[in-house]
């Protein structure tokens, strides 16, 4: 338990930290992702795409930290979100390899998280015993 709710308090430190970055200071952002916004418009859509983006996410997955109920349900949140940020990197990638390396460290990162959230889930829900010679309540 303590373990999913590690995984999900990280998680959400890094999206609310990206976040801020993106209200405070969006072109030092911009700059280290290699996004050019052409003009101030487009500066407040990605501002907007990015900060609110990562403030839901850390709002949809961030109940499961106080609440134990819904870890679980967080967890497989994050592993949603995590697997979809890691086939659209390797779909990408299938188009041209990237002039950065930065590419790859998210896309390990990614990889290395989803392999955690996969931990955490089995820990959270136990090993399942086998099902078909299992012993049942049998009173007649």
């Amino acid at each position: 338990m303590f373990f999913g709710r590690f995984l999900i308090m990280l998680n959400c430190g890094l999206y609310a930290a990206l976040a801020v970055w993106a209200l405070v200071l969006p072109l030092k952002l911009f700059e280290a992702l290699s996004i050019m916004a052409s003009t101030r418009a487009a500066e407040i859509e990605l501002q907007v795409l990015i900060a609110g983006s990562f403030l839901g996410f850390c709002f949809l997955v961030g109940a499961g930290i106080v609440d134990k109920r819904k870890t679980k349900r967080s967890l497989v949140g994050l592993f949603i979100i995590n697997a979809s940020w890691f086939g659209i990197r390797c779909v990408a990638l299938l188009d041209g390899l990237p002039q950065q390396n930065s590419t790859y460290i998210y896309m390990g990162f990614e990889f290395a998280m989803l392999l955690l959230l996969l931990v955490a889930l089995r820990l959270l829900t136990g090993a399942r015993g086998r099902a078909l010679f299992r012993q049942e309540d049998a009173t007649f």
